[in-house]
C-alpha cells in the first residue's frame, strides 16, 4: 500500500531484504518475532494501521489518516490480498486486464465506474472488503468473513 520496494521497506524496518523475503514466504516455519515487530513499527511509522478481526469481519489494513484517496485507490491492494494476478481478476470479473491496470493507477484521468463497481463486487464475493475513507481514518482493505 505504501508503494515501497522490498529493499526500501527492509531498510526502514532495519532488517535485511532476505529477512523480509523470509517473512513473506507462506511456507515459513516460525517467523522471527523481533523482525516482525521491527516491520510492524516501520509500517506504522509510514502511516498504516492494522484492523483487527471482529465477529463480523476479518483483519485488514488501512491508512492511519484521511488522505483524499477514493475506494478505487484500494483495488490493487484488495487484489493483492487475494493473491490474484491481473489476468485472474480479469477472468473472474469479465473486466479487461487493461481496464483493471488503468483503474489501479493512481494517476488516472477518469474512472470507469461500471468496471470499478464490478471489480469491487467480485473482490467482495471472493472475500475482500474495500474500506472507504472516513473522517478520522483513511481508506483500506479487510478480509470478509
Amino acid at each position: 500500500m505504501l508503494g515501497l520496494k522490498q529493499s526500501d521497506l527492509a531498510s526502514k524496518a532495519v532488517i535485511t531484504r532476505s529477512v523480509l523475503l523470509g517473512l513473506e514466504q507462506p511456507g515459513r516455519k516460525l517467523p522471527d518475532q523481533l523482525a516482525l515487530s521491527k516491520l510492524l513499527e516501520a509500517l506504522l511509522r509510514e502511516g498504516l494501521v492494522f484492523v483487527d478481526a471482529t465477529e463480523a469481519a476479518g483483519e485488514g489494513v488501512r491508512w492511519a489518516k484521511p488522505s483524499g484517496k477514493v475506494w478505487v485507490d484500494c483495488l490493487r491492494h484488495a487484489r493483492s490480498m487475494l493473491g490474484y494476478t491481473l489476468d485472474e481478476l480479469s477472468e473472474k470479473s469479465g473486466v479487461g486486464r487493461y481496464v483493471i491496470a488503468r483503474l489501479e493507477k493512481t494517476e488516472r484521468k477518469r474512472i470507469n465506474e461500471a468496471a470499478a463497481r464490478r471489480l469491487r463486487d467480485v473482490l467482495f464475493e471472493n472475500g475482500v472488503v474495500i474500506l472507504a475513507e472516513e473522517a478520522d481514518v483513511g481508506a483500506g482493505v479487510r478480509l470478509r468473513l
